[in-house]
């Protein structure tokens, strides 16, 4: 091969490799601007417990009823959470990209519409994003929006996360309810009820809504296990006080390995059969009474956008 030809075919991979170390600096380049310029967008946070809290048992949703399997029905008069430590994380380096502390203590039940609104986060890159929570213990230092003083007082007195009450009503007779519940916990890496995706896409220069789901229909569901799940509360009013009213104490009498009646009867359906709890083995076999059942199933019953589900970790 020639000098000339040489030269030529030297010349001619040197244009290529130039060619080719300009493009991967274009495409570096190009990388980067794509990064820094996708755009930012906001998510505000809201709260809520579903059509359940608002309008009671039963009511219809989709087409189905919910409705107790007793015959009761039930309005909630308060239903408060603490939430905070809410965090969007980039799913691959877990760097965090907006975080709101808290934590606020929120009367769920007090706003006319299904969600409160918790807090907003913004600039956030636009871009998919992992989301985590945390249900907390009332302290002093938490941010109170609307509950009553007493009741938060109580709250962090007891060390509780939720408090609900509220009237149910049966053939003339009416029984109240009043307790609280602690559950610290931390909810991660939740899937998107709305899509089945993991966690939300930002939107560049847009703010959308996302929701945490403290879905209140799970109080009074007779089963931990999936599906097949009925609605009852014949064992809370057996164990009403003589004031009608059943507390975290009373509830801590029902025994679910021998359900009672208020005559200390076996608790019966209706067709009398023994009315039987199903915990799935997820009770501790010390501790098996109906305030822990409901503690157990508040803490499944929480959702991320719908009926999204989380990774959970017990706080304490």
């Amino acid at each position: 091969m020639s000098t000339r030809s040489n030269e030529h075919h030297h010349v001619r991979w040197s244009v290529v490799a130039f060619t080719l170390h300009l493009l991967m600096q274009l495409a570096g380049l190009v990388a980067c601007v794509s990064e820094d310029t996708a755009g930012k967008g906001n998510v505000v946070f809201e709260a809520g417990g579903g059509k359940a809290l608002q309008e009671g048992f039963p009511y219809n949703e989709g087409g189905a009823e919910f409705a107790f399997v007793d015959g009761w029905s039930l309005q909630f008069t308060k239903y408060v959470v603490v939430i905070g430590d809410v965090e969007m994380s980039d799913p691959a380096s877990g760097s965090v990209r907006g975080a709101f502390a808290g934590p606020v203590a929120l009367d769920l039940k007090q706003d006319q519409g299904d969600t409160q609104e918790l807090a907003t986060l913004t600039d956030l890159p636009a871009t998919r994003q992992d989301v985590a929570f945390s249900f907390l213990r009332a302290t002093p230092s938490v941010e109170n929006r609307n509950v009553e003083i007493a009741d938060l007082e109580l709250m962090i007195q007891e060390g509780w996360s939720y408090l609900v009450e509220g009237v149910a009503s049966k053939d003339g007779t009416e029984v109240e309810f009043f307790f609280g519940l602690g559950l610290p916990t931390r909810y991660y890496q939740c899937v998107n009820g709305k899509d089945q995706t993991q966690g939300v896409a930002v939107q560049a220069n847009k703010t959308i809504g996302v929701y945490i789901y403290a879905h209140a229909v799970h109080l009074f569901w007779d089963t931990l296990a999936s599906g097949d799940e009925d609605l009852r509360f014949d064992a809370f009013a057996a164990v009403a006080g003589e004031d009608g009213r059943v507390t975290n104490d009373e509830l801590a009498l029902q025994d679910l390995t021998d359900l009672r009646d208020a005559n200390g009867n076996p608790l019966r359906d209706q067709d009398g059969h023994r009315v039987f709890y199903n915990d799935g083995g997820m009770l501790p076999p010390d501790s098996l009474t109906l305030e822990t059942f409901i503690n157990y199933a508040a803490r499944a019953g929480v959702h991320f956008n719908g009926v999204g589900l989380c990774f959970t970790e017990r706080l304490d």
